[in-house]
């Protein structure tokens, strides 16, 4: 809708008013943080002139004046943070300082309120609310309705009532670049400007663009828990940011970033999304993976083998003579079979005999077999296995204490009769030795009984495994059960962990109550949700069942051929299902319309979500006879693509091997940086980076190496090459040597 230059004139006007109060308050912040930087340089310098240096020497006085100081020099500096955060927000709002407005009548109002929505809020010293924080309550009905009827939930309830106006704004440095008026929730106008643009080395906010099932999600706490699914480019991990930075705006008396966590793929996108909340002027929350979770909490008794170490045998060593069992145990070590088995493990674990004995010193009993038996399956048999044999270890030295100090008295008035030694001290060192080697038969017997050995009740199991798996039927017959066992035993008595028996090893774990708690947990983030298996999400459930827990993911992208959820209805089971909700993002907006169409034809069903009708070039589909030639070709393709000002051109190999082998020709020829390691920083530019673990990532070009049928030739392999596919928002060139990989034969003229 056009704008009419009286509205124009009155826009800016109201943009300026709204620049001299940011102005007025940046430099009200500028002067406390003078203010507080002198008074801190005062309190350093009285408290040297003051006090002075600390001594033993000196008087109690000295020290309690000292603390005084560093209290008053730990508010300064909580100030001086307060303020200078403040400032840099003012420094952002001056640049921009809102994007939106709503005209809304509330019922029974004779009189429309306008409400501009920026990123934070701006009140001027009459209270007048000048911006509204995105995440206001009376903010979301920008996201949310059309012109016409609206409500929005706060603390005094519901209230209702007709959006007259929405507009739309740009601001860049001072100036309203352009305002348009919609009936949508966002513009596709805006929408395409930003979707158009370059990527850049880090992901951004999109509170400008929020659509309206994003907000369902992003303000959701209907239900403790979530489950979203959403197709390549739905905005999954954004919308999951901006949850994050809701939930601190919303409880911020109650929540702080150090009580949320997020489990991202891998470091290099856990560095690709660090900007996000900065920029929405919230700290980042807790980031992590849930490989260095699992290897933190198993210790570094075993060697361990790393999530991509698996993908890269998964996808490179086909021709080993083992290669099929290893896919074998992969694939009933992630089996919800085999999770049944382990549940089932824990309880005849706990219920088990234990060969409990009499603990005696000598003569004297401490505490019977029949005693320990009691403690074991009666006093603390609602704690879990491992806290139970603390408790016991626990209360047997308390029992044995006073028989231990009555013999060091008995052996200490020995030893002072004897008239063979000096002192006191000695005495009392040499009969605590004496002692030692006396009990030394008891500590043993008494570690014996109260051991927890991980690795050797992991052990235990595959070598009862009969016993757990019933009958036995096609898909587990008695050869492949015996084939499990021995194969896993073997690589556990080499001291090798493979990777799909860290989580069954984690489980345990938790299930015997050796994991440290995490109740200062209370929002969990998972994002590619699809990519963890049903016993992940046991154990998730295990460590965080007290927090409430987002799940975003897309079933088309499950890059590992056999570790993945499968189905969310594996995980049903797990979450609460009256607090528990399913929430389908339907629209993709990071691909052109001719990359999205392509990347669907890949899949082996029909798609019917949404795309935002951005349109480009065609994917390029090229064959050549040699793989070398694919590699000039590259060369060739880089410097066409960085003439046409594209900032991000990914180079998605399949392997580390290929990755190595493209880096090696292209890195004295143009600029390129490989990206193999999974704690690497994410940098703009070109980059190589093998398929696994660009997932998350976006990139202006994707350039996907070798499609060919000697790469990608199996159905395992489909939404691997689905999901390289998805990376690219505007240009998408795939090359292959010999023949064009089968999954695209049919689909796409090769």
């Amino acid at each position: 809708m056009n704008i009419n230059d009286f509205e124009w004139e009155l826009e800016n006007v109201w943009l300026e008013n709204v620049l001299k109060e940011i102005r007025k308050q940046l430099e009200e912040k500028r002067s406390f943080n003078e203010k507080f930087r002198k008074e801190a340089i005062e309190t350093q310098r009285e408290l040297w002139q003051e006090v002075g240096s600390i001594s033993i020497a000196n008087e109690l006085d000295q020290l309690v004046d000292f603390m005084s100081y560093i209290d008053v020099l730990k508010r300064q500096k909580w100030s001086h943070e307060f303020t200078r955060k403040q400032k840099e927000k003012y420094e952002r709002m001056l640049l921009s300082p809102y994007f939106g407005r709503i005209d809304f009548l509330e019922s029974g109002d004779s009189r429309a309120e306008k409400y501009y929505i920026g990123i934070s809020n701006l009140v001027n010293d009459d209270y007048d609310i000048l911006i509204y924080d995105w995440r206001a309550p009376v903010s979301s009905m920008y996201y949310d309705y059309e012109i016409g009827e609206a409500s929005y939930q706060c603390p005094e309830g519901i209230i209702c009532g007709n959006i007259s106006l929405k507009r739309q704004y740009k601001i860049s440095n001072d100036k309203i670049e352009y305002m348009f008026d919609s009936n949508l929730n966002i513009d596709d106008e805006m929408l395409q400007e930003i979707l158009s643009n370059s990527t850049d080395s880090k992901m951004k906010a999109i509170v400008t663009t929020i659509q309206r099932e994003q907000n369902k999600v992003i303000r959701n706490e209907e239900y403790k828990n979530m489950i979203v699914q959403g197709p390549a480019g739905s905005g999954k991990t954004s919308v999951a940011l901006h949850r994050v930075a809701y939930l601190l705006y919303k409880h911020r008396d109650s929540i702080t970033p150090q009580n949320i966590v997020i489990f991202s793929p891998n470091d290099i996108f856990n560095d690709y999304i660090s900007n996000v909340l900065p920029q929405l002027e919230e700290e980042n929350m807790h980031q992590t993976t849930f490989k260095e979770y699992m290897h933190k909490a198993l210790g570094d008794e075993l060697k361990k083998e790393y999530y991509y170490d698996m993908m890269e045998y998964i996808l490179s060593f086909k021709e080993k003579p083992s290669y099929q069992k290893r896919i074998m145990n992969i694939k009933y070590k992630t089996s919800i079979q085999f999770t049944n088995i382990l549940k089932q493990y824990v309880t005849y674990v706990e219920k088990a005999d234990r060969s409990f004995s009499d603990i005696m010193f000598r003569g004297s009993l401490i505490i019977s077999s029949k005693e320990l038996q009691e403690l074991f399956f009666k006093d603390y048999c609602e704690l879990p296995l491992k806290r139970r044999l603390q408790k016991i270890r626990e209360r047997v030295l308390f029992l044995l204490k006073p028989y231990e100090e009555q013999r060091i008295s008995e052996v200490a008035r020995e030893l002072y009769d004897s008239d063979s030694y000096i002192d006191k001290l000695e005495i009392r060192n040499k009969s605590r030795a004496i002692l030692k080697d006396e009990i030394k038969d008891i500590q043993h017997e008494i570690n014996r009984i109260t051991e927890f050995d991980l690795v050797g009740i992991y052990k235990k199991l595959f070598e009862k495994l009969e016993l757990f798996t019933g009958n036995s039927n096609a898909e587990n017959s008695k050869e492949k059960i015996e084939e499990i066992k021995r194969y896993t035993l073997e690589s556990l008595q080499s001291q090798t962990l493979y990777y799909e028996d860290q989580p069954p090893l984690l489980y345990l774990m938790g299930a015997f109550g050796d994991l440290p708690k995490t109740s200062d947990i209370k929002y969990v983030i998972i994002d590619e949700a699809q990519d963890y298996t049903p016993l992940q999400y046991e154990i998730f459930y295990q460590l965080f069942s007290h927090a409430s827990i987002t799940m975003l993911g897309d079933l088309k992208q499950s890059i590992h051929p056999f570790m993945n959820v499968g189905n969310y209805s594996n995980i049903s089971h797990i979450f609460p299902r009256d607090n528990t909700c399913v929430i389908n993002l339907t629209k993709s907006y990071r691909s052109t319309m001719e990359i999205t169409r392509f990347s669907r034809m890949l899949l082996n069903e029909e798609i019917t979500d949404e795309s935002v009708a951005r349109h480009g070039e065609e994917p390029l589909v090229l064959g050549f006879q040699q793989e070398e030639a694919i590699k000039e070709r590259i060369l060739e393709d880089i410097k066409i693509y960085k003439d046409k000002g594209y900032k991000s051109i990914g180079i998605i190999t399949r392997t580390i091997k290929e990755a190595n082998k493209v880096y090696s020709f292209l890195k004295d020829k143009v600029q390129v940086k490989l990206l193999v390691n999974e704690d690497e920083e994410y940098m703009n530019g070109t980059i190589i980076i093998p398929s696994y673990l660009a997932k998350g990532l976006e990139f202006d070009v994707v350039l996907i190496y070798n499609a060919g049928n000697g790469n990608y030739s199996c159905e395992e392999e489909r939404l691997l090459l689905y999901t390289a596919c998805t990376r690219a928002l505007h240009m998408l060139c795939i090359y292959y040597s010999d023949e064009c990989t089968p999954l695209l034969q049919g689909r796409y003229s090769c």
